[in-house]
């Protein structure tokens, strides 16, 4: 199965982009960031992100990665994306799945933008370089910075995780087992505004699967 096809399974072919937590319900919203200057949030969202996704991929060798960049028609902002993430210490394997969609318009004289999308697996090795781009998609100031989307999914445990920016992090799935243990362990981070609906999931009952 491509890797694009196996990803779309477990969100039954919806497309997703932003708000996981609240498109895909059953799923975890952690706070990430606590206050502070641009670095300083996003180290401290990259050391909880990484204690949360040690536990996403406990036991794998390598995680799937789905970045997602907004391109304008000249394709700059694609070459400057793959340029930061070199500089990540991130390297795009031959073995791949991209492909772009068109973004709705706004106004008939609007130009033809589209989002790209890019599919590859990489060693769990990466995880913080990832985290890294994630959290500091937002801040310009900081580099590097592919300001581009990342999800990164363990497929054999049916999770995909979205750090969203500095301040918060989804992780959804069809896995509740998974999640429940989740939800256990990472108590301390749940997100205050989220929690009453996330006890309702997995404070009751979540042994089956999360929908």
């Amino acid at each position: 199965m491509k890797l694009r096809e196996h990803i779309e399974k477990l969100v039954d072919g919806k497309p997703y982009r932003h708000a996981l937590f609240y498109n895909f319900p059953g799923g975890l919203r952690l706070r990430m960031s606590e206050g502070g200057d641009y670095f300083g949030r996003v180290l401290t969202a990259l050391r909880k992100a990484t204690a949360v996704c040690e536990d996403v991929f406990a036991g794998a060798d390598t995680m799937v990665v789905h970045l997602q960049r907004y391109a304008t028609p000249k394709r700059f902002d694609l070459r400057f994306a793959l340029k930061q993430l070199d500089l990540a210490g991130i390297t795009i394997p031959r073995a791949r799945d991209i492909w772009a969609e068109l973004v709705p318009r706004d106004e008939p004289d609007d130009d033809d933008n589209w989002w790209v999308h890019l599919v590859f697996e990489l060693p769990r090795s990466q995880l913080q370089n990832l985290l890294w781009c994630a959290f500091a998609c937002d801040v310009w100031e900081l580099r590097p910075n592919p300001h581009c989307l990342v999800y990164l999914i363990n497929p054999e445990l049916g999770l995909i995780v979205h750090p969203y920016d500095d301040r918060g992090m989804d992780v959804i799935g069809k896995n509740g087992s998974a999640l429940k243990h989740l939800y256990t362990v990472h108590q301390t981070l749940l997100l205050e505004y989220d929690l009453d609906v996330m006890y309702q999931t997995f404070a009751v009952d979540a042994t089956g699967p999360a929908h």
